[in-house]
């Protein structure tokens, strides 16, 4: 079996446990799961974009000033979420510009919503989560019609709202999430960099008793 397809299995296997043991009403995929208006862009642009998209993860000056360009041609999600990580590499206040700009732009995606929530969680204004997320924590309650999710999707939004109970210190709510993220999707990011928030190192620790 090679590498891909026992990540592709290990994927369905956490999908179908999580599917059973809570009894959720969709499935999650590793699949992709493109936004509709992005397929429906001409072949060479999405093909250029695939191109530049790998680009950004390791020289994100390269390619901005084209993302730029197709940005103001076609300002779906996808695109702006490309340029924000180009941006990270570059200039981190640009950065919180284009994420501010995608919300406001594409208030109903996953990723716009997810991102900014990020961004505000950082800037330490837990109180604008719930608005962002019209009070809906669950994806299925978020998107009611839709019944099939990317697995990123459900860190994504988890993963928020994990961070978002630890900053009300609703410990207990963060934690159960948590056992969630780690059954999914255990090395992800997402679960990665709740881990860390959840379970402070020894440092972090003693500087914690020491000033508290």
């Amino acid at each position: 079996m090679s590498k891909k397809t026992r990540a592709s299995s290990r994927a369905t296997a956490h999908t179908a446990s999580y599917n059973k043991a809570t009894e959720e009403s969709y499935q999650l995929t590793s699949a992709p799961i493109l936004d509709q208006r992005f397929r429906n862009l001409p072949q060479d642009v999405q093909d250029e974009f695939n191109k530049l998209s790998k680009i950004a993860e390791v020289n994100g000056a390269e390619v901005i000033p084209r993302l730029l360009e197709l940005k103001q041609q076609y300002p779906l999600p996808l695109i702006y979420s490309c340029l924000a990580i180009a941006y990270g590499r570059v200039d981190p206040e640009k950065q919180k510009q284009i994420i501010t700009e995608n919300y406001q732009k594409n208030p109903k995606n996953i990723f716009s919503r997810c991102n900014y929530a990020h961004l505000c969680l950082a800037e330490n204004e837990p109180d604008e989560i719930p608005q962002i997320f019209e009070n809906h924590f669950e994806l299925k309650n978020l998107y009611p019609k839709r019944n099939q999710f990317h697995y990123t999707e459900y860190t994504g939004l988890t993963s928020v709202i994990c961070e978002y109970y630890i900053q009300k210190k609703q410990t207990e709510q963060a934690k159960e999430l948590f056992a969630k993220l780690q059954e999914i999707s255990p090395d992800s990011g997402d679960t990665q960099y709740i881990k860390k928030l959840l379970e402070p190192g020894f440092f972090q620790r003693i500087w914690g008793k020491l000033f508290a």
